[in-house]
């Protein structure tokens, strides 16, 4: 009998770890997901409107029950939308305009994770993964949704603009990860050079105290 209490005891002394081990991983993993979304809905809300013809030609044959605003921002390297209820399109400000082709592939894209709420998907994928972040499964889920919305979203502009256009929207697809990863090496690159400036100015200043 005391064998058995004192095991009980012990046991009913595990669970309450066990559940602060989760709460803090669900608590970090939940940061992790939603300071990075705050911090670019701040930079997003310094975006101009888009005032272009073409775009406002291409929202009025493409309505929705949502109104859909169209944005450019320098602080964005590749098309995005964002806001469930007043959903946003916002597209990189050196984004060649001028090409109407390429740019109606770019708002039918976006467009379609508008329609289909894959901002509310991306939520509900973001839960999964703070409340199950123990489970490896999950973050694989998460990643393979993801790629999921994107390659419907992909099938959506060919489907509409036909398999001929399969070859200029891969184009155009080639052409946004280009230019994102230019972005990313030029943003290493500063960095780098920050690093450098202060460990020169470190190193500089050690020599006037000795």
């Amino acid at each position: 009998g005391g064998t058995d209490a004192a095991g009980a005891a012990a046991q009913e002394a595990v669970i309450p770890w066990m559940a602060l081990l989760w709460a803090a991983g669900a608590l970090a993993c939940a940061l992790c997901f939603l300071l990075p979304h705050l911090r670019g809905r701040r930079e997003w809300n310094a975006s101009l409107p888009v005032e272009d013809p073409f775009v406002t030609a291409w929202l009025a044959g493409h309505p929705i029950r949502r109104k859909v605003r169209v944005r450019c921002s320098d602080r964005v390297d590749s098309p995005l939308t964002y806001g469930l209820l007043r959903p946003v399109i916002l597209l990189p400000k050196t984004l060649d305009r001028s090409d109407v082709s390429r740019l109606a592939f770019v708002l039918t894209h976006e467009m379609a994770h508008i329609r289909r709420f894959d901002a509310l998907s991306k939520l509900l994928l973001a839960a999964a993964a703070c409340l199950h972040w123990f489970n490896p499964l999950v973050w694989v889920m998460l990643v393979l949704a993801n790629r999921d919305l994107e390659l419907s979203c992909d099938a959506a502009v060919v489907r509409l603009y036909g398999a001929e256009a399969r070859a200029p929207y891969a184009r155009t697809l080639l052409e946004l990860e280009a230019r994102r990863n230019r972005a990313d090496r030029d943003s290493r690159a500063k960095n780098a050079q920050l690093l450098q400036l202060e460990r020169t100015a470190a190193g500089l200043e050690q020599k006037k105290q000795a």
